[in-house]
């Protein structure tokens, strides 16, 4: 199976829509700070159920939205439906090859999206060929050293395959340093996202699941009957979020990037 299709495969496993419940408010701030408004052309890459490309919509902004799963697509253009709009585009495709012509967007943005396509280097060159000169682009993506981070850590001991670059790479600076040439203004900024959850338990009953990697994973140990791996996940993740959950909530640290194309 190719990268793309298990990629497919995973993202379509999880109910995104109930784990980005608290996902809204990093749009709206990521568009303001992006400063997008309606004169723009904007991309929402890896848009998932559509939060990003919809908050920028609302701004008046003409709005491309491209993911890599139909069944996420589906849900975007129903939410879509719900906040009045029907003049979104929606793409299915890869972030690694946007298909797009060379810089016609104003801005591109991504929401925890694009760090997850495997190649780093393709993903941040694809999305800033498609951005014109002068053009900003902005994206918020996990912290490693924070919450989704340890926890990142954690389910990659378990994985049967482990990953050339990890997704939370794009959650350190220096590392985005690296990944965005040709860009100025380059601007980082930290903030908070509180995911309401009442115990450690009832967090990981949430990820395991609703999260289309963790599910992969837990069916294959049920399928090779390997419950101790599971419990020995179950533990190690439990371990990982404790420390961050603060007043009934998880406590998700998370990345702001903001720059503008030389």
């Amino acid at each position: 199976m190719s990268t793309t299709n298990q990629s497919k495969g995973v993202w379509a496993l999880g109910d995104y829509k109930s784990l980005g419940r608290t996902v809204p408010p990093v749009s709206a701030k990521l568009t303001r700070l992006v400063k997008v408004d309606p004169t723009d052309s904007v991309l929402d890459v890896a848009c998932g159920f559509g939060n990003t490309a919809i908050t920028a919509r609302r701004i008046g902004a003409k709005v491309t939205g491209i993911d890599i799963t139909p069944e996420l697509l589906s849900l975007a253009k129903e939410e879509e439906s719900i906040a009045g709009f029907n003049d979104i585009v929606w793409e299915e495709g890869n972030a690694e090859n946007l298909p797009f012509e060379d810089e016609i967007f104003d801005v591109v943005l991504s929401t925890f999206g694009h760090m997850f396509a495997p190649n780093q280097e393709k993903t941040a060159k694809e999305m800033l060929r498609v951005l014109k000169k002068g053009g900003r682009i902005g994206f918020t993506t996990w912290s490693p050293d924070l919450a989704m981070g340890r926890m990142f850590s954690v389910v990659s001991k378990y994985a049967p395959t482990t990953p050339t670059s990890s997704p939370v790479e794009w959650g350190n600076p220096d590392r985005v340093k690296e990944l965005l040439t040709g860009v100025k203004e380059l601007y980082f900024e930290r903030d908070t996202m509180n995911f309401p959850i009442l115990s450690p338990n009832h967090y990981w009953q949430e990820m395991s699941t609703k999260s289309g990697s963790m599910v992969q994973l837990i069916e294959a140990f049920r399928k090779s009957d390997n419950n101790e791996k599971i419990e020995l996940l179950r533990k190690e993740y439990l371990t990982a979020v404790e420390p961050y959950i603060v007043d009934n909530a998880v406590r998700l640290g998370y990345l702001i990037t903001i720059a503008t194309k030389e």
